[in-house]
């Protein structure tokens, strides 16, 4: 007999279950797995939020056309408002040769990645914004009618995805990206200003 194993009927199987060594080790590798995973889902959100906002503008662009031939008007959609006055895409708001719904669903916060607001103005520039109208072209001169267009406005948008959704749609246009083409961004308000139809 072994020294210090006095009754060999006294060793026991081990229980089951796991040892404090195999759990530290085991979170371990899941802190490590956890971290390298949202260091990659970082990267990605940008890119997510930009495709998000590139689907809506592109999705709007056929509704806002048909509403502007069947009334001659350009549509409002504001989110956080109710009632036809404020969602002209969505609901009858009484105007003659209204043919819609053009759109399933009003516009709300949803439709924005950040959860903030988003509207569709029936102008080029809403007043209170302080863009300077949208240049086209690139040559610093602004191309568009108030009037004769239609701007979709995100808000609480970061520069690096508005960055992304610019580059979707104005990468070659000369000027600063913030305030050339189709796509501005007011870096202060992180505003993204998108026009989606000129008539």
């Amino acid at each position: 007999m072994k020294p210090g194993l006095s009754n060999p009927s006294r060793i026991h199987a081990r229980k089951g279950g796991f040892s404090l060594v195999e759990l530290v080790i085991t979170m371990t590798i899941m802190t490590i797995l956890v971290g390298v995973v949202s260091m990659r889902a970082n990267g990605m959100t940008d890119k997510a939020r930009a495709a998000k906002i590139i689907s809506t503008i592109e999705g709007l662009r056929t509704p806002v056309m048909m509403y502007n031939q069947d009334t001659n008007q350009l549509p409002r959609e504001y989110s956080g408002y109710q009632g036809g006055t404020y969602h002209r895409l969505s609901i009858d708001p009484g105007i003659a040769n209204w043919d819609g719904p053009y759109i399933e669903t009003p516009i709300s916060r949803s439709w924005n990645p950040t959860g903030n607001l988003v509207h569709m103005y029936n102008q080029a520039v809403p007043s209170y914004s302080g863009n300077n109208g949208f240049d086209l072209d690139g040559d610093g001169t602004q191309d568009v009618d108030q009037f004769d267009a239609v701007t979709l406005v995100f808000w609480g948008i970061e520069e690096s995805v508005a960055e992304k959704v610019d580059r979707a749609f104005d990468s070659s246009l000369s000027g600063t990206w913030t305030d050339a083409g189709r796509v501005e961004y007011q870096t202060g308000s992180s505003r993204l200003n998108v026009m989606i139809y000129n008539r």
